[in-house]
């Protein structure tokens, strides 16, 4: 299964903060200091974090400072730091860390149920975390938080230099615990209070907004995504167009984007990658039979990963007018990789390739036509009209 940080979703990780995060919590949080101090052996020592010597450097000096008595930090978050660390150090942004701890409630992710207040985070270009998505009827959305409203602290604990996966850790709780965000928007720092619940994503809703034309929304790309667009269209009449709503979509499990994508292309390459080993992977529609529907697809700034795949395909192969404003630009390719204790590293290995071979990792997807927010509802049914009107979709 192909990913991305993005997964940057708040259903990865519960445990974490009772059993790794709450012993960080407190000053300008402790852990950005102990992951700097840890980098600083990494780099000092000449550890390789890819050797396979259990005995090296970093387990050497992580050993002389549990067993010095001084520190009350345990040696499980010496190693969690040092692997967050080494992340740092390689300069790639989307690489993530999930400890054991984190791996039971995997699941819940892919089944779209969590506890927590309905966001999703990211860290963006300039490695700041911010919303990425708000779930429309979560706690958040009520709280009036926005998608690109920076997170600066969770319950008084400045999360700047914190990692993805702790930030979101201190995000999950027990169903109605509150907790206190202080948030940076438009250059003010805002503090909201909250409490968190029991959260059902809905990844897919549809409505017709006029004869036989349908408002396709789909908020993110998780498990059975795309059999739920297929059930959706199937039964609703669409034969005059779709609108396919990916407005602040974050993207999800590539597959899943692959398989919308299939469901509006007959044949041919959908996206495509290659790995530093020269490995390459290609994903191809080979189906006959694709909805023939004049397509619409809108997309603005926070349209990122998997639902920036969906778009590049879908504009590529001109089976789809896009609409709005260029997208997020995240195109990288993770990949995980099981450790011997079974925690998991979340690594980028390639970068995503459109159809005709463009890059979107720090390019995004350029719209057809840019529209205003103010004003795509209603240009949407006009290029649509148009499109029922004078083409035939030809794949």
């Amino acid at each position: 299964m192909v990913r991305e940080p993005d997964f940057l979703r708040p259903s990865i990780i519960t445990k974490i903060k009772a059993k790794i995060l709450k012993p960080l919590s407190g000053n300008s949080f402790r852990a950005s200091g102990i992951i700097f101090i840890v980098m600083t052996l990494v780099f000092s020592i000449g550890y390789s974090t890819g050797s396979r010597n259990s005995d090296g450097p970093v387990d050497e000096a992580i050993q002389e400072i549990t067993s010095a008595g001084q520190s009350k930090v345990t040696k499980q978050i010496l190693q969690w730091a040092a692997i967050e660390g080494a992340i740092k150090a390689s300069g790639d942004q989307w690489s993530n860390y999930f400890p054991t701890s984190a791996l039971d409630i995997f699941q819940d992710q892919l089944n779209n149920q969590y506890t927590g207040i309905g966001i999703i985070l990211r860290r963006s270009t300039l490695g700041v975390l911010e919303i990425a998505s708000v779930e429309v009827t979560s706690p958040a959305a009520a709280a009036g938080i926005k998608v690109s409203d920076q997170l600066i602290e969770i319950d008084g604990t400045d999360v700047q230099g914190a990692s993805l996966p702790s930030a979101i850790a201190m995000l999950r709780g027990n169903s109605g615990k509150k907790v206190d965000l202080l948030i940076l928007r438009n250059g003010k720092n805002i503090l909201v209070s909250l409490k968190r619940a029991k959260i059902t994503a809905k990844n897919v809703e549809i409505s017709t907004i006029s004869k036989d034309v349908a408002l396709l929304t789909i908020s993110s790309f998780s498990s059975l995504t795309a059999n739920d667009v297929q059930w959706f269209l199937t039964n609703t009449p669409h034969s005059k167009g779709i609108i396919i709503d990916l407005r602040n979509n974050p993207g999800g499990i590539v597959e899943e984007a692959v398989g919308v994508a299939r469901q509006f292309i007959n044949s041919g390459i959908i996206v495509s990658y290659q790995k530093a080993s020269g490995e390459k992977v290609i994903f191809k529609s080979t189906e006959t039979g694709a909805d023939q529907a004049p397509l619409i697809v809108l997309i603005n700034r926070s349209t990122a990963s998997a639902a920036e795949i969906l778009a590049a395909a879908l504009q590529d192969r001109n089976r789809a007018v896009i609409l709005g404003e260029k997208s997020y630009g995240k195109g990288t390719v993770q990949e995980f990789k099981t450790l011997k204790d079974g925690s998991k590293l979340e690594l980028t290995v390639a970068f995503f390739r459109s159809p005709s071979g463009r890059l979107i990792e720090g390019k995004g997807v350029m719209p057809d036509l840019v529209v205003p927010e103010s004003v795509i509802a209603i240009k949407s049914l006009q290029v649509l009209g148009g499109l029922a009107s004078l083409i035939t979709p030809n794949n």
